[in-house]
């Protein structure tokens, strides 16, 4: 995979109309748990893989083709329906980024399917390029690209049919807060499905339905999620602290799941191998 790219072009050049803030070619999507949304306008393009996007009660599915469109604030929930799920990622802001992604039609979150994914795909690689010459007005070079690529994308896009805000995805969504929230702690099914006050059998039901995970290996990704960043966060601590602060067991556990996910190490894993 891929890895992320945080160029900050929005706050080094505050008065650009369009400004580069992150990018990766292809990303690893991990399950994503954030409430108060993100400080910038997000694109993720899905590349291989499926997973699903939570905004409050309606859920979307984002196969290859489709990708996602997140305005800056907007709380959002996604992850994998099981299996590796490889994105596109995009984040923009800039002094003009509210106004012209309203007058293109770019305003509203949701997911939404290309006709023509390769043309976005093809922007998103000539901004990496351009991004890394590292040259001296490449931000410039960058802020005319996007605005391009924002004027196709609005062209391209239809709203995918969202699914139905029922009184399962309502639950989905409190069980995912729930383990975004206790993850660190010895939580199992019981807990999990006591927090939503459905049995374990149904919950773990409808969750395999709608996300295509087991609800353990949900508990599992989330964990392993938190204990990349840790692992990069904090290069002083410990892998047996990484894993009590993950929820995990004993560090040989930790160590044995994460290797079979990641295929290295925790150690390697920090020391970028």
């Amino acid at each position: 995979p891929n890895r992320l790219n945080f160029a900050g072009h929005s706050k080094k050049y505050p008065n650009l109309p369009l400004a580069l803030d992150g990018f990766s070619l292809r990303h690893h999507q991990e399950p994503i748990d954030r409430p108060q949304g993100m400080d910038f306008w997000q694109w993720i393009q899905c590349l291989e893989g499926r997973g699903t996007l939570f905004l409050g009660d309606t859920s979307y599915t984002v196969t290859p083709g489709c990708g996602m469109l997140i305005p800056p604030g907007c709380g959002h929930i996604s992850q994998s329906c099981g299996g590796s799920w490889y994105v596109y990622f995009l984040c923009c802001g800039g002094a003009l980024i509210t106004e012209i992604t309203r007058q293109l039609g770019l305003a509203a979150a949701g997911a939404y399917q290309l006709s023509r994914p390769e043309r976005i795909l093809q922007y998103e690689e000539e901004i990496a390029a351009i991004y890394r010459q590292n040259d001296m007005g490449c931000h410039l070079e960058l802020s005319k690209l996007l605005y391009q690529l924002l004027t196709d994308l609005s062209q391209d896009i239809r709203l995918s049919q969202a699914g139905q805000s029922a009184p399962q995805n309502k639950k989905l969504h409190q069980v995912i807060c729930y383990i975004q929230e206790h993850y660190s702690e010895n939580i199992g099914l019981p807990e999990i499905a006591a927090s939503a006050g459905l049995s374990r059998e149904y919950l773990c039901q409808i969750f395999k339905k709608h996300t295509g995970s087991t609800l353990l290996e949900h508990l599992t990704e989330t964990r392993l999620s938190e204990a990349k960043v840790l692992l990069l966060a904090h290069p002083e601590k410990t892998i047996g602290e990484v894993a009590r602060l993950c929820g995990f067991d004993s560090p040989s556990y930790f160590c044995y799941v994460f290797k079979k996910n990641e295929h290295m190490t925790p150690r390697q894993f920090a020391q970028g191998r």
